[in-house]
């Protein structure tokens, strides 16, 4: 008993609900699909995902997406500023295409030294070389301007894009609200071409519950920026647990540095 009539309690301090690993995570203002997807492709003890948002224009563009560089290091601030980080994820795809993958790493860095990085793009990238495959078949929601950025970005890292096709939406708000069984459609008929994978392009689009159906009609690997980015965020961290059910790159083992 102390002198203030409080009874002290005794208590051991464990790791917490992310003793296995502590994923941040930079979400768009408008994006209403990455944090569902992400936890859906991470459902496992003493993992967790901790998010923050990131000012960005309704239209997507190149110039919108350049922008969000200068809000970044507040949103990493953000995130669990006096407790453990093991991993910070940016959570925009054609964003890291154009702000550029190191620049971000070099961002999220300086606000959080030590921390290990990861983005959709080098997500893919990575997983891409996981899978073996180079001939790609791109599905994006993207207009014009963005698409052509994307494609370039890819071609750049030595991809063969063989295939492509885009839903051509202006923003995230109206990328989130395609139906997955336009997604599907599109997937498998990109699939179907002389692709060795399909990438579905953008982490507002709903694509969890369609990898599985995409590879059993095609025969072939599928990604998708919300499924790469959550593989390489858990394997930066340590954890090479597999997830049945979400794509064969989720049954990939390597650890990544």
């Amino acid at each position: 008993m102390t002198d203030s009539g409080w009874t002290r309690l005794d208590c051991a301090l464990d790791g917490g609900p992310a003793a296995r690993a502590a994923i941040g995570l930079v979400v768009l203002a408008n994006d209403t699909v990455i944090e569902p997807e992400v936890r859906r492709f991470l459902p496992m003890s003493g993992v967790e995902v901790y998010s923050s948002r990131i000012p960005m224009a309704r239209d997507v563009s190149p110039e919108s997406l350049a922008a969000m560089a200068e809000a970044l290091p507040r949103a990493v601030e953000l995130l669990l500023p006096d407790d453990r980080l093991d991993v910070v994820a940016f959570g925009c795809t054609s964003g890291s295409m154009i702000i550029g993958p190191e620049r971000i790493a070099g961002i999220i860095e300086t606000v959080r030294p030590g921390v290990k990085v990861c983005d959709p793009v080098s997500a893919s990238l990575t997983a891409f070389a996981a899978l073996g495959v180079r001939r790609i078949g791109l599905v994006t929601p993207y207009r014009a301007e963005v698409n052509a950025r994307v494609e370039r970005f890819f071609s750049g890292n030595g991809l063969d894009i063989a295939a492509r096709a885009s839903f051509d939406q202006q923003s995230d708000v109206s990328i989130a609200r395609i139906r997955e069984d336009d997604i599907l459609r599109a997937a498998v008929e990109i699939g179907r071409q002389d692709v060795e994978a399909v990438f579905l392009s953008c982490t507002a689009l709903r694509c969890f519950g369609i990898i599985d159906a995409v590879e059993a009609a095609t025969g072939k690997p599928v990604v998708t920026s919300n499924q790469a980015l959550a593989w390489h965020a858990l394997r930066k961290a340590g954890v090479m647990q597999t997830v049945p059910g979400a794509g064969r790159l989720w049954m990939q083992q390597e650890k990544q540095s």
